[in-house]
């Protein structure tokens, strides 16, 4: 019975990536990055632009996410759920959602501290983002059960190392490495 049940909530969740728009999403937003990185990589280090974009970042980063899940919620209601319906999964608590966003202020916290103390190169900041990548995408394979999801995890290991491995500026690499996967 419980198999049955996994089965089918498996379902559901690669239902919600059939029809495209969360990749096209989430391509969009890597592309955007990959965009983001090439301007960082062009700009001279005095430019006040640059100082600009470096601080930032979050805000950049997290306005591109916030627009994008708005995007695609009103993309599916317009689009998919008008002709197939829809599956409304219980949201987390208001206890769920803080413990969520501590866990990721205390990750922030430990990868500056780990950049601003240790002599880190610069060289492998494409192979510790392919590896955080991958991993994410390894979370979302399993829990879905797509083929694509598990190939693209492969593909953004492979793809941080060979760019750490050939010691490009690290914008420039890192521009590479989200404009890749955004056009994938």
């Amino acid at each position: 019975m419980s198999n049955n049940f996994d089965q089918v909530v498996q379902k559901t969740r690669q239902y919600w990536f059939s029809d495209g728009i969360v990749e096209f999403s989430i391509g969009s937003l890597f592309f955007f990055l990959g965009v983001y990185f090439y301007l960082q990589f062009r700009l001279p280090p005095e430019s006040l632009l640059l100082v600009g974009f470096q601080v930032g970042f979050v805000f950049i980063l997290f306005g591109a996410i916030y627009l994008s899940r708005y995007l695609v919620g009103k993309l599916k209601s317009r689009i998919t759920v008008t002709r197939t319906g829809y599956v409304s999964y219980k949201r987390a608590n208001k206890k769920q959602r803080i413990l969520s966003i501590s866990v990721v202020a205390v990750i922030a916290v430990i990868n500056a501290a780990l950049f601003l103390t240790t002599p880190l190169s610069a060289n492998w900041i494409p192979a510790i983002t392919g590896i955080f990548l991958g991993s994410l995408w390894l979370i979302f394979a399993f829990r879905v059960g797509l083929v694509r999801l598990f190939l693209q995890s492969i593909a953004a290991f492979l793809l941080g190392v060979i760019l750490s491995i050939s010691q490009l500026e690290v914008y420039l690499a890192l521009a590479i490495f989200y404009g890749i996967f955004g056009l994938a």
